[in-house]
């Protein structure tokens, strides 16, 4: 019999061990969804039912009910917190651990103690923990698949909307001046970029006084509305994507990322008016020092491209075999990150708008160089071999 209201009848869940079904009390704890749906609320067009603290009147028809749907919805919550929480991802075997984060299980808690000071606190006992946030957005850098399979790697229900907040938390971080200024750093002073310089060459680069190998690469973006003017968007590959230049050294350790370009701009007008090409003006009256760059940039004394169309026994000829070999460096980083973390590879769909995918890709650069400095092996997927 149900609780007789203003509304009609209130269906009662059942009360007694004989009115469970058969098969467990599985099916008795619907959805957090379901429940709003089914807990009582006060009739508008009823006077005497329009106000909500009437239903914490004991007194009140539907005060019984209302507080089981509350019970349920709170077993609910509890289940899926030690779901959660009784789940260790980190005990799992090396290899893989890396296959979903690309990363060792050392190496992420040195991301979370590095983010740390940029997330928001736990307001409360059923809030995810850190480790869980960096895990699941690492796994969405990794795969570079829509959101919805991610929240289903560590057999912990995260809804999509909720690991959408996670990535964008998480990337904000990774976005801050103090950890970009401190992990993507390019030399500022001559002691400095005398270091670096005489790193390349121990390394085997043959051109002397190379500061750096720079290139530019596309990543793509959701198409920009109107008044983005979506057709400077719109690169040599004739899709919606953002130029990112990218200069290195050859340890592929990236000490300079720009990521906020359209796609249609060239890699020589990036370069002409980026921070990048004051420090080596600057750097190159104190001590000699180059870039090497593709024929895409400009000749500068600072900036060493390849001669056009030598002949092949010519010492042009011979010089570009050299360059080529030596820039070669950057162009093996860039395909390091892409393949390592997925969600910028040339062969996913966007899905993000062209400042989104400008964060993935500090993001990604970030986490690539604290691979590099533990000398992690780059990522090869086994399946594509």
């Amino acid at each position: 019999m149900g609780l007789r209201t203003a509304r009609g009848v209130v269906h009662s869940p059942p009360s007694r061990a004989s009115d469970t079904p058969a098969w467990g009390m599985r099916t008795c704890i619907p959805s957090i969804t379901q429940l709003k749906h089914k807990m009582y609320e006060p009739d508008a067009d009823d006077p005497e039912d329009e106000n909500p603290l009437m239903l914490m009147d004991p007194l009140h028809p539907a005060y019984e009910y209302n507080r089981e749907c509350q019970r349920q919805k709170y077993l609910l919550i509890i289940r899926r917190r030690r779901l959660r929480d009784e789940s260790d991802p980190f005990d799992v075997t090396y290899a893989a651990f890396k296959k979903v984060c690309r990363l060792s299980q050392d190496l992420v808690f040195s991301v979370i103690d590095l983010i740390r000071p940029f997330m928001r606190r736990r307001s409360s006992p059923l809030a995810a923990p850190l480790e869980l946030k960096v895990l699941s957005v690492l796994s969405f850098y990794a795969t570079g698949s829509y959101q919805s399979p991610t929240g289903r790697q560590y057999d912990c229900p995260i809804a999509q909307p909720t690991l959408s907040a996670y990535i964008e938390e998480v990337t904000n971080a990774l976005n801050e001046d103090e950890i970009l200024g401190r992990l993507i750093r390019f030399p500022i002073n001559v002691q400095e970029l005398n270091y670096i310089i005489e790193r390349n060459q121990a390394l085997g680069g043959q051109i002397p006084d190379v500061a750096g190998y720079t290139d530019g690469t596309l990543v793509k973006v959701v198409k920009p509305s109107l008044a983005n003017n979506p057709q400077a968007f719109i690169g040599r590959k004739r899709v919606p994507c953002i130029n990112v230049q990218i200069t290195c050294d050859r340890r592929l350790y990236v000490t300079n990322v720009l990521a906020n370009f359209p796609g249609a701009t060239n890699d020589s007008f990036i370069f002409s008016g980026c921070g990048l090409r004051l420090r080596m003006y600057r750097l190159f009256h104190e001590r000699r020092c180059h870039l090497l760059g593709d024929s895409g940039y400009a000749l500068e004394p600072w900036m060493i491209v390849p001669f056009e169309q030598p002949q092949e026994d010519t010492p042009e000829g011979r010089f570009n075999k050299v360059h080529s070999r030596d820039r070669n460096v950057v162009e093996r980083c860039i395909g390091n990150i892409k393949e390592r973390f997925r969600c910028i590879h040339d062969e996913r769909v966007a899905h993000y708008d062209y400042i989104k995918a400008s964060k993935f890709v500090n993001a990604v650069v970030v986490l690539h160089n604290i691979c590099v400095l533990a000398n992690l092996p780059g990522y090869i997927d086994e399946n594509e071999q």
